[in-house]
């Protein structure tokens, strides 16, 4: 596998995001001097001048999914009002905060503009304002009770189908090529009815014409954010909102790749530039709520770390997986992202609470007819999910068939944006510093936990030890038994 193919995806919005929770709003009219200026800057706060109407601006807002707009203190009634990409309307029809007295909070959702502008009204004195940007809620003051903490993140998928509305762009110089569009878009289709075992249903409508832009594509390849402006106002002209379609509804944007701008998605959209169908079933999944498939990377002779997400979660780290580094050669869901779709059953993917020995059979095999198809296992403090299956038909790393795949759930559970599901899959790597140095990914290439081998629960849950497999490789009657002893 190429590993330059792997750059082309970022979600949307997620990486420049600051904390849920803004700290508290400083009295900063006791200490300072009236502001003077007109462009606030990110969580500095600064005291209001005594004013009927004040107005103001933040820079860089569409970097982030929210902003928080937080005023309190002094004396009066002043009103919050804000708006991203231009100054606000005063009759309610805009965001705005208008509570009595001078403590007022908007929070800006998924800004699509660069400039924000804010305007107080009222007759005020002595008041503080203050931009968070990333913050999800506003600040408080001394006399406040804090705010309870958004739990960030959705709980799954709710819906057995979706809808792609393709929406393709070229320009005056650039046509846009991909005469296998058809064959593609039929093959995500088959994809994620096999993945689902008959249980999720895909459907495209490519009925619009494509979209002329009468430019040159050279006007944009650096200009992310106006060619983004320019075809979500294409769509929207055409009746559909790219930012809020309906229902199990997926906006694509297929063009030309501009600049170098990388296929991506955030839902309920898909910005493809890359026309194959391993693309467009993996940023599908992002576009229906789900991130990367990770793998935790804790160091030579180290399964699990300490907890530090920063030097321990590696990006795209699963890479047996579609949401993974598994997209070019269209590998299986693993079974805890299948779970956010509500394609397994808990007979199928069982928690185990008595010692045994289980088999599980392929889970990869686009059916399941023979019993249990993954185990799950609580952590020893009740915290994580571990998730074991059974691969096989991965045709470059052929020792998962040999022994389980794990993926720990509820670990690093730290979602702020409620578009994305709340938890993501981490990939434990059995074999930890086994191909260190090499590139990037090459660690987790042997990952399974072979036939012989034991793994006991980092919080002393369990012990696990696949012992026998059997049935025939590249049917769904391909096994393995693993033998568990709760602790």
């Amino acid at each position: 596998m190429n590993l330059v193919k792997h750059t082309w995806c970022i979600p949307l919005l997620v990486l420049l995001n600051g904390p849920a929770i803004a700290a508290q709003l400083e009295d900063k009219c006791a200490t300072s001097a009236p502001f003077t200026g007109r462009t606030l800057q990110d969580g500095e706060t600064v005291c209001l001048p005594a004013s009927s109407r004040t107005y103001l601006s933040v820079a860089n807002l569409d970097n982030y999914d929210n902003v928080a707009i937080s005023t309190a203190y002094g004396t009066g009634d002043l009103s919050l009002y804000a708006r991203s990409g231009g100054w606000p309307r005063l009759d309610g029809s805009d965001p705005s905060s208008s509570t009595p007295g001078n403590q007022e909070c908007i929070v800006l959702k998924r800004p699509a503009s660069y400039w924000g502008y804010i305007t107080l009204d009222g007759s005020h004195s002595g008041s503080s304002i203050v931009v968070d940007l990333g913050a999800t809620t506003c600040r408080t003051t001394d006399t406040t009770e804090p705010p309870t903490e958004p739990p960030g993140g959705n709980d799954g998928y709710p819906y057995d189908h979706v809808n792609i509305q393709v929406y393709r762009f070229q320009f005056s110089d650039t046509p846009l090529t991909w005469p296998t569009m058809e064959s593609d878009l039929q093959g995500v289709t088959t994809y994620y009815d096999q993945q689902s075992y008959g249980r999720f249903n895909v459907t495209y409508d490519t009925s619009t014409p494509v979209i002329h832009i009468n430019q040159p594509k050279s006007t944009y390849d650096n200009d992310f954010h106006g060619w983004t402006a320019l075809w979500k106002s294409k769509i929207s002209a055409l009746g559909v909102d790219p930012d809020a379609p309906g229902n199990a509804q997926v906006v694509m944007m297929v063009a030309p790749q501009v600049g170098n701008f990388n296929s991506s998605a955030a839902p309920p959209s898909i910005s493809l530039y890359h026309h194959t169908t391993g693309v467009i079933a993996h940023e599908l999944g992002h576009a229906l709520g789900l991130r990367h498939a990770k793998a935790l990377e804790a160091g030579p002779g180290k399964v699990i770390g300490v907890g530090d997400y920063d030097t321990e979660s590696l990006n795209y780290g699963n890479v047996y997986s579609m949401m993974g580094m598994g997209a070019h050669s269209l590998q299986a869901y693993n079974l805890l992202y299948k779970h956010f779709f509500g394609w397994l059953t808990d007979s199928e993917v069982p928690v185990i609470n008595a010692s045994g020995t289980y088999r599980i059979y392929a889970f990869d095999q686009a059916a399941n007819n023979q019993g249990y198809i993954g185990l799950r296992l609580k952590s020893g403090n009740g915290k994580y999910t571990y998730w074991l299956e059974y691969r096989t038909s991965h045709d470059r790393y052929t020792d998962t068939q040999n022994g389980v795949l794990i993926n720990l759930q509820g670990y690093f559970e730290n979602e702020t944006d409620e578009r994305f599901w709340k938890t993501t899959s981490y990939l434990l790597d059995m074999t930890p510093g086994s191909k260190t140095p090499g590139w990037w990914g090459d660690d987790q290439t042997d990952s399974e936990l072979i036939i012989g081998q034991s793994y006991t629960d980092h919080w002393g849950g369990f012990t696990i030890t696949p012992t026998r497999k059997g049935g025939t490789v590249g049917t769904p009657d391909a096994w393995i038994e693993v033998q568990v002893e709760l602790k």
